[in-house]
């Protein structure tokens, strides 16, 4: 696919993913080639809900924050602070353009657990929320890991140490049936409402509302990008 070279940092980002057509193949085929196949399984509903947030999460935190982290070693986002845009536009851009590259990779095979799991229209419109939702939040963390790393490898690290601790809250594999202060966190986390929409996609009844499950995770998704881009002056500055 010919595109014209990018004049703007966020146009990048579309340009990398679109502009070769093997790597584009591979981006839309594997998220497919993990989720199906566990989509088609008889694995238990909760597990198989876990498998497609845990794509989600990985894709959208350690894509944005290694790829910002390799732009700021060139001294890319420093030249971009001479430009005459906001830093927090800027910012804005990157989440958001990068959280919906993000939801195109994962499209196919949302489409085919859909296909598999027919589920009531609404419960299938939260889930979409929801993982767009879960999409934006984990990038906004990998942008504001890219503010105190110096490499991927960092990234990998620390981003580690912060999903973990949210993945537990949110009950994927286990502490499903929070309670006290557990089930009061796990109510700012929006992969929980993503894994709640998820297992109703895949036949396990939760208490989760249709309606909670699209207006929560994208207000606290917002809050959350809002707060990182908070942070664009620090990351566009020089870094010593």
């Amino acid at each position: 696919m010919r595109l014209d070279p990018p004049d703007s940092y966020w146009k990048k980002d579309v340009t990398l993913f679109l502009g070769k057509r093997l790597s584009l193949t591979i981006k839309m085929l594997y998220p497919a080639a993990i989720i199906l196949p566990v989509a088609a399984s008889s694995i238990p509903p909760q597990y198989a809900a876990a498998v497609v947030g845990l794509v989600a999460i990985m894709a959208g935190t350690f894509g944005a924050g290694e790829s910002l982290t390799n732009d700021i070693n060139d001294g890319i986002l420093v030249r971009l602070a001479l430009t005459p845009l906001s830093p927090y536009r800027i910012v804005a851009e990157i989440l958001l353009v990068n959280a919906v590259l993000d939801f195109v990779q994962l499209l196919p095979a949302l489409a085919g657990v859909y296909l598999l799991h027919p589920a009531p229209p609404v419960w299938v419109l939260a889930a979409t929320v929801a993982v767009f939702a879960t999409l934006l939040t984990a990038n906004a963390i990998g942008v504001l890991l890219a503010n105190f790393t110096s490499s991927p490898a960092d990234v990998l690290l620390y981003a580690t140490i912060i999903l973990f601790p949210l993945i537990y809250l949110s009950g994927f594999f286990r502490n499903q049936h929070p309670e006290g202060l557990l089930a009061a966190m796990r109510q700012l986390v929006p992969f929980a409402y993503m894994n709640d929409a998820l297992k109703e996609v895949f036949g396990l009844a939760t208490a989760a509302s249709p309606l909670a499950v699209i207006l929560l995770p994208t207000l606290i998704s917002a809050l959350a990008a809002a707060a990182v881009c908070l942070t664009a002056p620090r990351l566009l500055s020089p870094r010593p």
